[in-house]
């Protein structure tokens, strides 16, 4: 064997090493990243953007990483909040979600409020008693406004139809047994088939 030979193998050697080596470093740089993102994701630390940022977007803050920001998963509003996306359009698909979840969600929300209160205005009315129809005037003023609540809901698309119909029937069930309750209404009879 020539030395050159000698020297070529030892220098094969020696670089089969360090790519071992930097196979492993690599391995375990990513095992690391890959349990601090899904430390991160259990947490919810990921309140501020430049918390992680791969160098993309700026300098990972040392702080960000000491204490862990406790968020609901309820508040969190997507699951590429947590990396970064390189593709505008849906980053822009996202800022967009979150408007409509915003919306949606305020929408929602009246709808819910005003069913509440006709709810309770009937209840009030069956805990007070009821001698006629015309004591039940607040609780149909209250009825109507939820009514006109829901199929705003239904006409902005944030509900669906059905959805809507069965919260106005839920409503009027609870007016019908309330007048029933009190002997001002009663149901007719059923027809019978032949």
């Amino acid at each position: 064997m020539e030395v050159s030979q000698i020297i070529d193998k030892a220098a094969s050697r020696r670089s089969e090493t360090r790519i071992a080596f930097l196979k492993e470093f690599c391995m375990g740089a990513i095992v690391m990243l890959g349990l601090v993102l899904c430390y991160r994701g259990v947490t919810g630390a990921f309140a501020e953007s430049e918390s992680l940022s791969l160098g993309l977007t700026g300098r990972a803050n040392s702080a960000s990483f000491a204490q862990p920001i406790a968020i609901s998963p309820f508040l969190q509003t997507s699951t590429r909040q947590m990396v970064w996306v390189p593709e505008a359009k849906l980053r822009k698909r996202d800022r967009q979600g979150e408007r409509h979840r915003i919306y949606n969600k305020a929408i929602k929300s009246a709808v819910k409020t005003r069913t509440k209160k006709a709810l309770r205005a009937i209840d009030e009315a069956k805990k007070g008693g009821i001698s006629n129809e015309a004591d039940l005037q607040a609780s149909d003023k209250l009825m109507s406004e939820a009514y006109k609540e829901i199929d705003k809901a239904i006409t902005k698309g944030v509900m669906k139809k059905n959805t809507g119909a069965r919260q106005k029937s839920r409503i009027a069930t609870w007016r019908k047994k309330l007048l029933i309750e009190n002997g001002l209404y009663s149901p007719e009879a059923a027809p019978q088939s032949a």
